[in-house]
């Protein structure tokens, strides 16, 4: 008998404790596993999902050594197993290595940031490997139960069998002897009895129970065996307790909502946080049907027969039902549950809150397709929708027509009240425009101060107009900005499908075109695209590829027209001036070119190779004698306001070794008005240098006397506009004499530019102007001319060559 209990003992119960190892070791595996797919399916980063994932990890391969030294442990008690048990160890070594296996492959590729087929692959093996061993670990526990229980009924027969040997035996001695039958009967009935009370105690689940026969007999080894059983089963219950607790506790404080539910649809257990997720209580919860939470009841059913024919169901995306009534987006996945027979005792819910993953998709997609600063749509979702528009107009035969809008000076606006206040002025236009467009029309920004309208199933032209008008007429009032009143007014091009344009790119294309010439007429007005303007783009678009080629082919080069002293008849200096010859069209005149290099950002460099060109060629001159020779540069606005330009001056005066004081600069009053107080300063600087600075075409833009004061120039330059009619309109003259006077009240030399005629010349000598450049004096010459009239009229007055220029 005390072989059985020990064979019980030693067999049975070790191997029943290492296989529950084995198995609670596997669903940490699992659920770490399981746990880190859902972290990765979050999209994104944080440090709060790393900290997770890194969490995760560490439980499943805590899970992993944990199951290895089960299955050691297993492995140790093979020699004690029948045949099949052995067949059943080496099938659960053979399960849990696939599932090692594959559980740090998934985890491994998932961590390393893959997504796609080779993930939802490896996702699918792993399922079928958790379900092979908990089949297998549930086989194996079975078998071990069957033999325990059989274990039980042979010791329990065994007992029986003893105590009715015992009384037998009693029955003899007692007809033997009645003393020797009292002391036998008391010797091993009474044991027997102790024994066979222990083991009922034991059959109702009290494992404290312990013997205390203490004899040195076979009674005495028998108790022994049975205590030390009942503690390694009252250990095994411990342990299995303490395990159960410990994943109960992981399944509590889970942050995905869990559900387990019945096969007949009914919640059976739940963890907190679908509690808090759905906001019911526990109770309420427990004992509904699980289609009672699933925002559509029907999916709700469909999902959990899925689930129960395909055994997984991974991250599909559905919405559950709060208690209030909202829909909440989770991912959810499921998994069944079946006990050792194999039969389904039900499906493990686990569902994933998406509402975070939504907002910030929302808020991606609001980034992605909507103007932060007006909340219009911006170029992104303008393209698509014109697509859009563009396609129901092409299947319904109607028109679309594109504006084109660009708020006329809004750079003012920006250098006088600021960025911010800019800003607010562009948000303000953006509200005002919303009321002139229909729900199914788009109003976006597409860029700075640009805007576009579509509008859609155009019936005629004439409706684009009107739109157009009503958008110049709301534009018309002043803004209140910061305070302060703000007038600002837009220029529309409008360009219409399908006559102007086939496609979107072409559309808004030539409502671009058509919104120079409205710029052009003046702005403050609208303008339709017409193939004239189409033809003056490719104009423009060749003359910008003849720009760019010019440089590298040296194309330009530079001419000097002669300056004269109205007193002392010399030539002091000559103004150098840019010239373009193209291989084919011949020379283009700068007014074409310059404006254009201006915009595409090509002056700077013209600007600079200008200026190192006639400083090397005036070093040049004074190389030769002619000391006493200036030469005079136009700079550009977009030059002059560019970072750099004073160090740009200081190296080209360096290089060519010209002296600052034979060099003079000469800007236009728009150039010197823009942000004047730094435009001061710059002049400051230059000017301390000892170069020389003028004011260039004066009268035709708009100066500030209060600034002009302050500019530190020495001559202005009348532009040749005012000089033409000189002689016949009073106007003019009146305009020449003030300006005159003016710069010699300020202390500035007067320069009259477009001189050709000699009554021209009289006049102006007669009003005192200081001197004078034009057709009468020469044309603009190369190098080689100048220095010829160098050498021929350095000395020459003005008197004698009058002659010689007017029979010229």
């Amino acid at each position: 008998m005390s072989g059985e209990f020990t064979a019980l003992a030693e067999n049975v119960m070790p191997v029943v404790k290492g296989l529950e190892e084995a198995r609670f070791a596997g669903l940490r595996i699992v659920s770490s596993t399981i746990e880190i797919g859902f972290i990765a399916n979050q999209g994104g980063a944080s440090r709060l999902q790393d900290s997770q994932l890194d969490l995760e990890n560490r439980l499943r391969l805590a899970g992993v050594d944990g199951y290895r030294a089960a299955i050691a442990r297993l492995v140790s008690l093979a020699d004690r197993c029948s045949p099949t048990e052995r067949v059943l160890l080496a099938d659960l070594d053979v399960a849990g290595d696939r599932l090692v296996a594959t559980s740090t492959d998934l985890a491994r590729l998932i961590g390393s940031g893959q997504r796609g087929p080779a993930v939802l692959a490896l996702k699918e093996r792993f399922e079928r490997d958790e379900k092979a061993f908990l089949a297998t670990v549930d086989r194996a526990i079975g078998t071990e139960e069957q033999l325990l229980a059989a274990s039980r009924e042979q010791v329990r027969g065994t007992i029986a069998n003893s105590l009715v040997l015992s009384i037998g035996a009693a029955a003899v001695a007692l007809s033997l002897a009645l003393v020797g039958g009292i002391v036998v009967t008391l010797y091993i009935i009474r044991p027997l009895s102790a024994l066979h009370r222990g083991f009922e105690q034991v059959g109702r689940g009290v494992l404290d129970t312990r013997l205390a026969v203490s004899a040195d007999n076979e009674f005495g080894r028998l108790s022994s065996a049975f205590n030390w059983m009942v503690g390694e089963l009252q250990s095994t219950k411990d342990e299995i307790v303490t395990a159960n607790g410990y994943l109960d506790n992981v399944i509590r404080s889970m942050a995905d909502a869990l559900a387990v539910i019945s096969p007949e649809g009914i919640v059976s257990s739940v963890n907190p946080a679908i509690c808090t997720l759905l906001g019911y209580h526990e109770a309420q919860l427990v004992g509904q049907c699980f289609s009672a939470i699933v925002a559509e009841e029907a999916l709700g059913c469909e999902l959990l027969a899925e689930m129960i024919e395909r055994e997984q169901l991974a991250d599909r995306e559905i919405c559950y039902r709060s208690q209030e009534g909202d829909l909440i987006p989770v991912a959810l996945s499921g998994a069944v549950m079946r006990n050792s027979w194999g039969e389904v005792q039900g499906v493990v819910c686990l569902a994933h809150d998406m509402r975070e993953r939504k907002r910030v998709e929302a808020e991606i997609r609001d980034l992605a397709y909507s103007d932060q600063l007006t909340g219009l749509p911006n170029r992104a979702l303008f393209q698509d929708r014109l697509g859009q528009a563009l396609a129901h107009a092409h299947r319904d035969e109607a028109m679309v027509a594109i504006l084109f809008l660009d708020l006329d000076r809004f750079k003012d606006v920006n250098d006088t009240m600021g960025h911010s206040n800019g800003d607010q002025l562009l948000a303000a236009v953006a509200e005002r425009l919303k009321g002139s467009v229909r729900q199914t029309d788009t109003l976006a920004r597409v860029g700075g101060d640009e805007f576009v309208i579509i509008l859609s199933s155009v019936r005629e032209e004439r409706s684009a107009s009107v739109v157009a008008q009503m958008v110049l007429d709301i534009m018309g009032a002043p803004f209140e900005i910061d305070g302060k009143e703000v007038f600002i007014s837009t220029s529309i091009g409008i360009a219409v499908y399908p006559g102007d344009g086939a496609d979107g790119d072409t559309l808004l294309r030539h409502a671009d075109m058509a919104l120079y010439a409205a710029k052009e007429r003046g702005r403050n007005a609208f303008s339709f695209f017409s193939e004239q303007m189409n033809r003056k783009a490719l104009e423009r678009r060749s003359l910008e590829d003849s720009l760019r080629r010019a440089m590298a082919n040296d194309e330009f080069y530079v001419d000097y027209q002669p300056q004269i002293d109205l007193r002392s008849g010399r030539l002091f200096g000559v103004e150098a001036l840019l010239r373009w010859r193209h291989p084919e069209e011949g020379l283009i005149s700068p007014a074409r070119f310059i404006p254009v290099a201006e915009e595409m950002g090509l002056i700077r460099r013209l600007g600079e190779w200008v200026l190192r060109t006639a400083c090397n060629q005036c070093h040049a001159w004074h190389e030769e004698g002619y000391s006493s020779i200036r030469v005079a540069v136009n700079v550009s606005g977009h030059q002059f306001n560019q970072p750099g330009f004073i160090e740009m001056v200081d190296e080209v005066l360096e290089e060519t070794g010209l002296d600052p004081s034979s060099l003079e600069l000469e800007l236009t009053e728009s150039t010197l008005m823009e942000g004047a107080n730094e435009t001061i300063m710059t002049l400051i600087d230059l000017k301390v240098r000892g170069i020389h600075l003028a004011i260039d075409d004066f009268g035709t833009g708009y100066s500030s006397l209060s600034y002009l004061k302050h500019f530190p120039i020495d001559r202005l330059k009348v532009d040749r506009s005012f000089i033409r009619d000189i002689s016949t309109d009073l106007d003019d003259c009146a305009i020449v004499e003030a300006i005159i006077g003016m710069a010699h009240s300020l202390g500035r030399r007067v320069l009259a530019e477009g001189v050709e005629r000699a009554e021209e010349l009289e006049f102006l000598r007669a009003r005192g102007c200081d001197e004078v450049q034009g057709y009468y004096f020469g044309r603009p010459m190369s190098p080689q001319e100048i220095e010829q009239r160098l050498v021929r009229v350095t000395a020459e007055p003005v008197a004698e060559r009058r002659q010689a220029g007017a029979s010229a």
